[in-house]
């Protein structure tokens, strides 16, 4: 039944989701989602073993409530929390307390002070042993690139010029990394890396997946272990 309202929310499972979630073992019970990247699908997934409970977050109160939605027609209310919070703030979690931490598509919008304090927050959260899977994208995607993007050293934002469906032109922010960069955090936030390496993936516009973007991104991803 999961399986088969997964397939109706959306056909189209990337690279880097599937690969997140094929890090999860059967001894991680507490999850932890950072970022509701994928509108509630990979959460939904991540429910497929009975005894794990998942904390997902988003600071989109209107991607939130979709992902209610999708959580609640799948009868997952009760395993899967979501929740409006910020990772840039305290979290409100004790130490050492979730077994496998996903951040998929999330810590790219971090300027480089409240990234050193998400993973460091990250870190304290997760238990000895316990995983964090990251997704960022990379300093080779075409955003990253454009001959009118503009790079902050101060904040390590890009600002780049979008396109709407309507045609319509506008200015965002993001921090693109390196594979070097996104490890250089990681490790000096006191994780340790287990492997870093990028690749291209088809991602979507918006929120609820519904507008597949015209572009190939460059993704950096990473995997790395809290020390026993």
């Amino acid at each position: 039944l999961i399986y088969l309202l997964t397939i109706n929310m959306s056909t189209h499972f990337t690279l880097s989701e599937q690969h997140g979630l094929d890090q999860l073992g059967a001894e991680d019970h507490n999850v932890y989602s950072v970022g509701i990247s994928t509108g509630g699908i990979a959460e939904i997934r991540m429910a497929e073993i009975p005894s794990r409970i998942i904390v997902a977050t988003s600071i989109d109160e209107s991607g939130l409530s979709f992902a209610k939605e999708q959580v609640s027609k799948a009868g997952l209310s009760d395993q899967v929390e979501l929740k409006l919070e910020d990772v840039t703030e305290v979290l409100p979690y004790a130490d050492d307390y979730f077994d496998y931490i996903y951040a998929r598509l999330v810590l790219h919008y971090l300027p480089k002070d409240k990234l050193t304090f998400a993973l460091s927050s990250l870190h304290r959260v997760l238990k000895p042993g316990g995983k964090l899977f990251a997704v960022v994208r990379s300093n080779q995607c075409e955003h990253a690139r454009m001959a009118d993007s503009t790079y902050d050293p101060t904040t390590g934002f890009t600002e780049y010029t979008e396109n709407d469906t309507d045609g319509n032109t506008f200015r965002l922010r993001r921090h693109f990394f390196s594979e070097a960069e996104l490890q250089a955090y990681t490790e000096a936030a006191g994780l340790a890396v287990n492997y870093v390496t990028s690749f291209d993936e088809h991602l979507f516009k918006d929120f609820m997946r519904t507008i597949p973007d015209t572009r190939t991104d460059n993704l950096v991803e990473l995997l790395a272990t809290k020390p026993k």
